[in-house]
């Protein structure tokens, strides 16, 4: 008989929930305006950061109180990729109305921060993460779109300041705000599993250009010491050159907010486990955004904190199960799919006491049978529910809240 897959096995332990009425998931916990459960306090300092409590590791709200963050990330495309013009013709090109649209759906689907990418309004009414677009190693995500630069060039490093200055000035002052993020998906892998890595390109550019000296010094030096030139030894010392850059100018610009760094891929053979120590000198969050939902990561997130000491945050996750037909009506069959799986991976992930927060990727769907994009939220491109889904969904969020603030003594579910 085949094994059972481990996300149909996590179902079928958690699937008693599911017959809980929706309604006894409503249940409050007390909780201070940011989010912050009242009955587990840490340290008032004014400004998220994070703190172990009662032997968990969370987010802690500006006014002292634990926060495991949920929310569902991507709000502002739904102006930029606004497949069916609802911008104009449904909300009249009022991103305030747009705002309190997801606002209301946010509350009723269990979620209490909006990841990264919110629009401009919902930065002001809930927690939210910051993005700056650094550079360096190129995004998988990208695509074309991105490519590697030179990151020991004085020009680009004075470029990566001058940006991260730049995108600072609207979340320095934001007690809202939980931090910033910086690439999406970078590769930080010597033998990527496609397009050339950081190594390579560092070995194509001219040889008078600063990233080829830097390289060369580093064969040079290897051969001194009688060791082979190993690239991910070397993809290390470009990582610490990067984060140096970023971190440090980050930590001058804002020393307020938390770093949560790039959105690395999960698991060691996208991310090598050298380059999440190298991170965690500078980082105070290892994030990642998964590629792929069907692995589950409690035991990973236990294995990056043993390595980082650092806590984890999954900071855009989407436990699509499969890509749907361009001309697909009948949805029965995937949103329950995908419901089953957000459940089970959802509390997967919070059973460890290291992850402090999972994002959702996406609110609205966008063209999600493009294999290029293949965003499903649970919003569908007319802003309709998807209801199989979105029921789904606050039972996951509901236990998610359940399971992370255990210790706060209470048999509520969601704050």
């Amino acid at each position: 008989m085949k094994p059972i897959p481990t996300y149909l096995a996590v179902v079928c332990v958690w699937s008693f929930m599911l017959l809980e009425p929706a309604a006894s998931a409503q249940t409050r916990l007390d909780c201070d305006p940011f989010g912050g459960v009242l009955s587990l306090e840490g340290r008032r300092t004014g400004w998220f950061h994070l703190e172990e409590i009662v032997g968990r590791w969370y987010f802690v709200t500006p006014e002292g109180h634990a926060f495991f963050s949920l929310g569902a990330t991507h709000a502002v495309e739904c102006i930029r990729q606004d497949e069916l013009n609802l911008f104009q013709t449904k909300y009249g090109r009022s991103e305030a109305r747009l705002a309190e649209f997801f606002l209301a759906r946010f509350k009723d689907w269990g979620y209490n921060s909006s990841g990264y990418g919110p629009l401009p309004t919902m930065e002001k009414r809930i927690p939210y993460v910051a993005t700056i677009w650094t550079e360096g190693p190129r995004s998988f995500s990208a695509g074309d779109k991105s490519r590697c630069t030179d990151i020991f060039d004085p020009a680009v490093q004075g470029r990566l300041r001058k940006r991260v200055r730049d995108a600072t000035v609207g979340h320095v002052s934001n007690r809202y705000c939980l931090g910033y993020v910086f690439i999406d998906l970078p590769v930080w892998h010597p033998q990527p599993r496609r397009g050339e890595s950081y190594c390579d390109f560092v070995r194509s550019l001219d040889a008078s250009a600063p990233g080829r000296r830097a390289y060369e010094d580093f064969v040079a030096q290897c051969q001194a010491e009688s060791k082979a030139a190993d690239d991910e030894v070397f993809l290390n010392r470009v990582a610490e050159v990067y984060y140096t850059c970023v971190v440090g100018e980050l930590r001058k610009a804002d020393p307020n907010h938390l770093v949560l760094g790039d959105r690395l891929m999960a698991l060691p053979e996208w991310t090598p486990d050298s380059i999440l120590v190298t991170a965690a000198k500078h980082v105070d969050v290892i994030s990642f955004q998964p590629m792929g939902t069907r692995t589950m990561l409690r035991d990973y997130i236990d294995r990056v904190h043993r390595l980082t000491s650092k806590p984890v945050l999954l900071a855009d996750v989407n436990t699509m199960t499969r890509r749907p037909a361009r001309d697909e009506v009948d949805t029965t069959e995937y949103e329950r799919s995908a419901g089953e799986h957000t459940l089970a991976y959802y509390l997967d992930a919070a059973a460890s006491k290291y992850c402090i927060g999972i994002h959702r990727c996406t609110v609205r769907d966008y063209q999600p049978w493009n294999p290029q994009y293949h965003r499903r939220g649970l919003l569908k491109a007319d802003d309709t529910p998807y209801p199989i889904l979105v029921d789904y969904t606050r039972r996951a969020n509901a236990h998610v809240y359940e399971r992370s603030y255990a210790s706060a003594g209470t048999d509520a579910k969601e704050p």
